[in-house]
């Protein structure tokens, strides 16, 4: 039952952080903040749960609120989860490192070099709790990125247990918390189609249940 609970709660996870990557990406920061304090909350409170969760969501709440003008929070919310990254040995997406990189430049201009890697340093000594309640003063909004781009999903140098190209793509719909019927509208195909995809996906990773195949995907760094 435990392991029910968790698992559920990791489908839940999952969904908060694309909801707020999205809300991030068209420029809605209050919700994408919110969103990701929400998930952040969940995922401190699990111990079961996956780091790159953890991590990932410190990540982009750090450049949310660094996009409403707070860079040394934003420093210290990328500290914490250096530390976390660097104790499990996870490397951060490429679709996610190039807007990593955006900010952290930005924030780094904004501070000066000296006072972002103090700033970065306080950080990779808090725990998340720590860095989540961390919050400095509040500056004018920074500029954004221009052209941010939309972080393309983490393709595996080959595809894990066999899969299609389209059974990893709907893998990660799945992991989005995305209904049959919502996938075949995003995919422009029958819901009888992605009904079959997933019997097929099930089949290859050996799972039976969404919660369980969303596990699959965070494990396999599909998301």
């Amino acid at each position: 039952m435990h392991a029910r609970r968790v698992g559920d709660q990791e489908v839940i996870v999952c969904a908060g952080y694309w909801q707020a990557l999205d809300a991030f990406i068209q420029g809605n920061y209050p919700v994408a903040r919110a969103l990701l304090e929400e998930c952040l909350a969940v995922v401190m409170q699990e111990e079961s749960h996956r780091k790159y969760l953890l991590v990932r969501c410190l990540e982009l709440l750090g450049e949310v609120v660094s996009a409403q003008g707070e860079p040394v929070w934003a420093a210290h919310l990328w500290g914490a989860a250096e530390t976390v990254r660097t104790s499990t040995g996870l490397a951060i997406p490429p679709g996610a490192l190039i807007i990593y990189e955006q900010f952290t430049a930005s924030v780094c201009i904004r501070l000066g070099e000296e006072a972002f890697q103090a700033a970065l340093a306080e950080g990779r000594g808090m725990t998340a709790e720590q860095a989540l309640t961390a919050q400095g003063p509040v500056t004018m909004s920074m500029p954004i990125p221009a052209s941010l781009p939309s972080p393309p999903p983490t393709k595996p140098s080959s595809s894990p247990s066999g899969l299609t190209a389209r059974e990893v793509e709907v893998l990660r719909l799945v992991a989005q918390g995305m209904t049959n019927e919502q996938m075949a509208k995003q995919l422009v195909i029958s819901p009888r189609t992605v009904n079959t995809h997933l019997t097929s996906i099930f089949g290859k990773i050996g799972v039976s249940t969404r919660s369980a195949a969303t596990r699959y995907a965070i494990d396999h760094h599909l998301i």
